[in-house]
């Protein structure tokens, strides 16, 4: 569908000029770029501001929504491009990955140049974040998106928080991009901008990260906290609880408690996938084992709820600091409007980055 770039050079900077200068993207007469909603922690308007003048005549920003909600008119990015968001009942179909069923946004159709936008931080099931991602799923099909996160892909073997080798969720979002034609992405971590082909920006980003906190001992109580767009809702800050808690060595004791401390003042979320996430919460009892031994729970979003079910059989989880706890406890959780340092004893660790940084014992517990 897109121009593909054979390079797999890499640029790098402080800023997204600097990365694009040392790797351009390629040149169409038409160019789509896929750029995150605001969930993500990315400047969209300074990265597109930087692509412009090496895009072609009238390019296209597409923010790529998956299933959350469509963003407000006061949350778009203000640039000279246009800017379109994504809706998954209206795309066109590019290939069969796996048995996914790929398609892509309509607006994609006819592009000469299909770029990417995004982040590259640690990801449940993809490993890390970023790459193929931001035109795969943030600007994918429904029936690609529910196919793409059935419980079997999201618990199959090799798929893991931090891990791009051997990892099929990855491998599927790849081949998936690709499909759509994705040619060149251009990602931050926070620190640094990397621009390039999509699995080597991802390779690169991934490996600059210092991701895990060696720790000594387990405590009882873990506050894990989370700010900014992901602790508008529970859909998103739960990923928060779960990469810890579900990480290969959680500095958590057997059936401790993990304080996750998020605002949340969407509820449980907005979008189609946080609906079908609380819908399905709200039909089985917690811990929702019936989420995990039973029929698999049907459509993206859902897998969230899985999440959760796994974690509640290691751990307990209160939610902290939330604004308005009913629409949460409807569900089944256990919310409160008290902070969660007010609730911790004096061995709670405190993890304040569990997007970027998370504590590991060094040792398991035997």
């Amino acid at each position: 569908m897109g121009a593909r770039l054979v390079t797999r050079v890499v640029g790098v900077g402080p800023d997204p000029a600097t990365a694009i200068a040392a790797c351009p993207p390629p040149h169409a007469p038409r160019t789509c770029v896929a750029v995150p909603d605001g969930t993500r922690p990315v400047p969209v308007a300074a990265a597109l501001d930087a692509l412009r003048p090496c895009l072609g005549r009238d390019p296209t920003a597409i923010v790529g929504l998956g299933l959350h909600r469509p963003m407000r008119p006061d949350e778009l990015p203000v640039t000279s491009m246009r800017v379109v968001q994504h809706d998954p009942d209206d795309t066109v179909a590019t290939a069969t990955i796996d048995g996914i069923p790929g398609a892509v946004s309509r607006h994609l159709a006819g592009a000469g140049a299909i770029l990417g936008v995004g982040v590259v931080e640690l990801h449940q099931y993809a490993g890390f974040s970023g790459g193929h991602k931001a035109v795969a799923v943030g600007l994918g099909g429904r029936a690609t998106l529910d196919a793409l996160h059935h419980r079997d892909r999201v618990v199959a073997p090799g798929v893991a928080l931090g891990t791009l080798e051997g990892n099929p969720f990855r491998a599927a979002v790849d081949a998936l991009g690709e499909a759509a034609g994705c040619a060149w992405v251009l990602c931050t971590t926070g620190s640094a901008w990397f621009a390039g082909e999509p699995r080597a920006v991802v390779r690169e980003a991934a490996a600059s990260l210092p991701c895990w906190e060696d720790v000594d001992h387990a405590s009882r109580q873990l506050v894990v906290r989370v700010r900014g767009p992901k602790a508008a809702n529970l859909y998103q800050a739960s990923r928060a609880a779960t990469y810890v808690g579900l990480s290969d060595a959680p500095p958590l004791l057997p059936g401790g408690t993990i304080l996750l401390d998020a605002a949340c003042p969407e509820g449980m979320g907005d979008g189609d996938g946080e609906r079908a996430f609380a819908r399905v919460l709200a039909r089985h009892a917690p811990p929702w084992n019936d989420l995990l031994d039973g029929p698999a729970p049907h459509g993206a979003g859902t897998q969230r709820a899985v999440m959760l079910a796994l974690l509640a059989r290691r751990f307990r989880l209160v939610v902290c600091g939330v604004l308005d706890p009913s629409p949460l406890r409807a569900c089944g959780l256990e919310a409160t409007t008290t902070p969660a340092d007010a609730l911790a004893g004096p061995d709670a660790r405190v993890v304040d980055a569990p997007f970027t940084r998370i504590p590991r014992l060094r040792t398991p517990p035997q």
